[in-house]
């Protein structure tokens, strides 16, 4: 196993950054997830790690060896792609045996190892089918024990589950962070899907434009995002603007166009009296109250349910509290109540709050809204 580390990498194409500087460390044996939209440069850092793409400047480093300039069959790694990328002329157990014999390894070794990778990825008695005998998520499967066969200190993967459905997807998701536990194999793994990053990875670079803009365990990038874009592409949060008008550990900020005013660890962020601040707070962890329940709460705000929508088992909920529309994922048994309430008052405790830092007239991208095919996950 090795560690991978990249200083000041750098990949154009044309007047395009792709890859801007980006500084990274991926830890041996951790299970590490690049997580961005689409367009963000993600996958041409990862084609720079494996040797498909020559970077413009900067170093690449796999277990402290300089590979810059190494092509990609003497950096000992296996990479998997999008599309299952099976041999489609050869069967299951040719498939995976390909890269050993490519390697000189004995047959009865070979004939092992195959087997010991048949069982890794659940095709045991599969071996003699072909591409066209065999699943989506099958023949990924496949192509992920033919690139873990001739033991690499490192395992690529370039959104390997996008080209399946959502069940397969559920489901291989799982069985790749439970290979990597098995295998102890340093993974990396290029997703936009964020529920992939979050429920697999032990580690997270959030990338933006070319750059990775957080990095942290998923429960650090889940509930303290450190930056506007992290708080939008993550999950679903409420923005409110508001202004600092007490700082120190812990910050006292007025909300704009209402009343209420919220107390919040300031964290690592400087502030400073009438300093402009978002409050970021997210759609799960608002909770509908009683008045009873309010002392129970640092922050309270009351507001009105504009709409309510029942999404398998959650209720979604717009609200307005003063200028601003809060969206609410509505948990336990009272949760129905909320449904065809249109109009009502309600208080809703907030938890969870981080401040990020707002320029006076700054907003954010886009509040998120209820919808009939919203799915309801946070």
């Amino acid at each position: 196993m090795a560690d991978i580390r990249t200083e000041g990498l750098v990949k154009r194409f044309g007047s395009v950054v792709a890859v801007d500087h980006v500084d990274m460390h991926v830890r041996e044996s951790s299970l590490t997830a690049i997580l961005g939209p689409s367009g963000c440069g993600k996958t041409t850092l990862l084609r720079c790690i494996a040797g498909l793409a020559e970077p413009d400047a900067g170093r690449i480093f796999i277990g402290g060896r300089d590979v810059t300039h190494v092509p990609p069959h003497k950096r000992d790694l296996g990479f998997v792609f999008q599309r299952p990328a099976m041999f489609p002329h050869m069967t299951v157990y040719q498939n995976i045996a390909w890269a050993l014999e490519l390697r000189k390894w004995p047959k009865r070794a070979i004939r092992q190892r195959v087997e010991e990778m048949l069982h890794l990825v659940h095709m045991e008695g599969l071996e003699n089918r072909t591409y066209r005998e065999l699943s989506g998520g099958q023949a990924q499967r496949v192509v992920l024990a033919r690139a873990l066969a001739p033991e690499p200190k490192l395992l690529l993967l370039d959104e390997p589950l996008s080209q399946l459905d959502a069940k397969v997807r559920d489901e291989l998701k799982l069985e790749i962070a439970e290979i990597h536990r098995r295998t102890g194999c340093t993974t990396l793994l290029v997703t936009h899907d964020q529920g992939e990053a979050l429920t697999i990875a032990d580690n997270v670079l959030l990338m933006h434009q070319g750059r990775i803009v957080q990095e942290g365990s998923p429960l650090e990038l889940y509930q303290r995002p450190s930056t506007l874009f992290s708080a939008e592409f993550i999950g679903t949060n409420n923005l409110l603007p508001g202004v600092v008008i007490e700082a120190g550990p812990v910050a006292l900020v007025q909300l704009d166009g209402m009343a209420a005013r919220v107390s919040v660890q300031a964290g690592s962020l400087a502030l400073s009296p009438g300093m402009p601040v978002w409050v970021c707070v997210r759609a799960d962890d608002v909770d509908v109250i009683d008045e009873d329940d309010a002392p129970k709460y640092q922050n309270v705000l009351a507001a009105t349910v504009d709409r309510a929508l029942l999404t398998g088992g959650t209720v979604i909920v717009q609200a307005s509290a003063g200028e601003a529309k809060l969206r609410i994922h509505a948990g336990g048994s009272r949760r129905f109540s909320l449904l065809g309430k249109e109009g009502t008052k309600i208080l809703c405790g907030l938890g969870n709050i981080t401040l990020l830092p707002r320029a006076p007239q700054e907003a954010p991208r886009g509040q998120a809204q209820v919808e009939p095919t919203s799915s309801g996950a946070g």
